[in-house]
């Protein structure tokens, strides 16, 4: 921690003031901090989406049932199509529901500052669900009165809601590895009188007890342990404010962990029987630092699952807690001190020339040692026999060497390792460098340099995201008292669908777009609307905002779907459409007259040599009536759907034969222009090179 502020222990400020030395701080460590931080943070709480989700769990016995019995596919098929749009529903109303909690106790607020304790100490932790009574207020008249006044009345309701947990407070199994692997677990906190007064709400809590407290000075209850000024004050001392914060506050603890099976009895939870002697079971204490039991409590979980999740920045394989940025980096931090401390006292002891006086010879005029310009010395009397005295050797001059240069490079040296230490290069935090200057180029570097990021995120889903998301859906499945929400579903964890560089990600999106959208086959494999709010989200446009609700959508596309059909089409869009049709005929048959182009001239060259030139004009007579017959049918076509748009759009007689002869003409014109071409074509060349680069 105090690296991260940039401050050294109170020694080293005093023995720097007693040698008149500086004694300054480069802020490297908050500022790798700092970055590390907010990148886990936009990667793992981004604005416009969620690092979570909940899908209903798969149902493999239907799939079993069509392969034993072929008879019952269709029945089957909708069975169980109907079951799964059901088991979606409940999901969705699952999520909505956890959403809504989450978003009401800000629970991304919580875990951003679990975040900033896992990068500062090496470990974050958050507790989640922990039952929070809330006081409603609801208004409704006054009953019994004319005056139409409005009162309001006080409810309390049980609510679910995340709190980041204090590293400092917080005081597991030390033998255990991991939290898994841990017996028991203490956590520590200060409360005001306030929050402990609240507490007589809460139905499972003794209130006699709460009361006794009250009447006690908060220092009472605090344990005399080797924490006795308190973590907290401590960072106020750092920053120069009073350590108070302890005097106001009583000190609470809770312990989760097992219980003996007597003490449940003697707490009224269970009834004695012949094991009560040796049995435990898990279970929930509160008590004050002075020994005030407030509660005693069952684990509320069926599963008895602790509502703790622990990360940490870097983990430790032999200790729950891990490390932080500013140890992982401390050599190098001390380093930078070090040099940039010495560099400065170097420039200070360089910035000026020492100067040694022989005052046996010289004196000053005006009596005084110190330099300035224009100055008169003078001669002292034991220099008027010396015949050859020299005022230069009065004087020396001495300079002494500078170091910038070395320090320079060291503290260079050690930013560098910095770097490579902290898992944090200069290009991840925005610094380009000399090489890609090309916005591809850029995304697949930041790709690259994010690989680290990669490994993290995914631990912070193992150990954080799905588990409290799944504490969370166990709570509403055992206290919600909402039956359209329960179900058997699942919890994905997704915090890596935001580790690619947004730019690549919307550039990749849209190229996704244009190449399967119109494709007859793929197409319907995706889900268009999801790749819209994928699109918009890349872009941080807000899909809120930018686009329409799923359900909205749909109702819009089906009622398009139905006008098309209802309504006749527009007889310009058909007629673009069918002009369109001929471009693509006339195109294939292009392609086609070049395939029999190369043929013809390959017989040609063979009928040469044969001297049977007459097989070949026939062969260009079939290719030319291959194409009227081409052309006329499509001109036939034409022709029928202009009939057909006279009937629907009742076109007079005029109208319906104008666009007939455009119709013909345009047939004769292009079989004119086709013969003329196939003839030019096939004429002999004179001259060969001269039509290099004009077929």
């Amino acid at each position: 921690m105090r690296r991260y502020k940039s401050k050294y222990e109170d020694q080293v400020y005093t023995n720097a003031k007693e040698q008149k030395l500086s004694s300054v701080f480069v802020g490297y460590t908050r500022s790798k901090t700092d970055s590390w931080v907010a990148q886990m943070t936009d990667m793992l709480y981004p604005a416009d989406d969620k690092n979570y989700g909940i899908l209903p769990t798969p149902v493999p016995e239907l799939d079993k049932e069509l392969e034993q019995d072929p008879d019952l596919q269709g029945d089957a098929a909708a069975l169980a199509k109907a079951e799964k749009d059901e088991a979606v529903a409940i999901a969705n109303a699952m999520e909505t529901q956890i959403d809504d909690q989450l978003l009401e106790c800000d629970f991304a607020t919580e875990g951003r500052w679990m975040l900033h304790y896992s990068g500062v100490l090496g470990t974050g932790i958050i507790r989640a669900p922990e039952v929070q009574v809330k006081s409603e207020a609801k208004w409704a008249p006054v009953e019994h009165t004319q005056s139409g006044e409005w009162a309001a009345q006080i409810g309390y309701k049980q609510i679910p809601v995340a709190r980041c947990v204090m590293p400092w407070d917080f005081v597991p199994d030390m033998s255990a590895t991991n939290l898994d692997d841990a017996e028991f677990v203490f956590e520590r906190s200060y409360v005001n009188k306030k929050s402990l007064r609240s507490m007589l709400n809460d139905e499972s809590k003794e209130k006699t007890n709460i009361v006794k407290l009250l009447k006690q000075e908060p220092k009472s209850t605090h344990a005399h342990t080797g924490d006795v000024l308190g973590y907290v004050n401590q960072l106020r001392m750092m920053t120069g404010l009073q350590p108070t914060y302890k005097e106001s506050r009583y000190e609470m603890w809770v312990y989760h962990g097992p219980i003996p099976h007597m003490v449940l009895v003697e707490a009224g939870l269970l009834e004695p029987d012949e094991l009560s002697d040796v049995m435990e079971m898990d279970g929930v204490v509160h008590f004050a630092g002075d020994g005030t039991v407030v509660s005693v409590n069952l684990n509320p979980f069926d599963t008895e699952d602790w509502p703790y999740s622990v990360y940490c920045c870097e983990p430790d394989v032999s200790c729950i807690f891990g490390y932080g940025i500013p140890h992982l980096c401390k050599d190098s931090q001390d380093i930078l001190n070090t040099a940039w401390r010495s560099m400065l006292d170097n420039g200070v002891t360089t910035v000026g020339d020492q100067i040694v006086v022989n005052k046996s010879v010289l004196q000053p005029a005006d009596g005084n040692w110190e330099f300035s310009p224009r100055k008169v010395w003078q001669t002292t009397d034991s220099t008027k026999n010396m015949a050859t005295f020299e005022a230069q050797k009065a004087f020396g001059v001495f300079s002494f060497q500078s170091r910038q240069q070395e320090f320079a490079n060291v503290i260079s040296m050690a930013k560098s390792f910095m770097d490579e230490e902290s898992g944090l290069p200069m290009i991840s935090q925005g610094e380009q460098g000399q090489v890609t200057p090309t916005l591809g180029g850029m995304s697949m570097l930041m790709n690259a340099a994010n690989a680290v990021r990669r490994r993290q995120v995914k631990e912070f889903d193992d150990a954080v995201t799905k588990p409290l998301i799944s504490r969370f859906y166990a709570w509403n499945m055992q206290f919600n008292p909402r039956p359209e929400i329960k179900g058997d579903m699942n919890v994905v964890a997704r915090g890596t669908s935001a580790l690619l560089v947004k730019e690549m990600q919307t550039a990749q999106i849209i190229e996704m777009f244009d190449r399967f959208s119109g494709h007859p086959n793929l197409a319907p494999a995706f889900d268009w609307y999801k790749g819209v709010e994928s699109l918009v989200k890349s872009m941080s446009l807000g899909v809120q905002t930018m686009l329409k609700p799923k359900s909205e959508y749909d109702q819009v596309i089906k009622q398009q779907q139905e006008q098309a059909q209802n309504q006749p089409q527009d007889p310009t869009i058909v007629k673009a459409q069918m002009d369109l049709e001929l471009q693509q005929l006339k195109h294939q048959q292009s392609m086609e007259l070049e395939r029999l182009k190369s043929e013809m001239d390959m017989q040609v060259e063979q009928l040469k040599m044969q001297g049977n030139v007459q097989t070949q004009e026939q062969r260009n007579q079939e290719i030319i009536m291959k194409y009227e017959l081409e052309l006329a049918k499509l001109t036939q076509q034409k022709e029928i759907k202009l009939y057909e748009l006279s009937q629907q759009d009742k076109w007079n007689t005029e109208k319906l034969v104008t666009e007939l002869r455009k119709l013909r003409s345009q047939q004769e014109l292009d079989m004119n222009k086709f013969v003329s071409e196939l003839k030019l074509k096939q004429m002999p060349v004179s001259n060969p090179t001269s039509n290099y680069g004009l077929e």
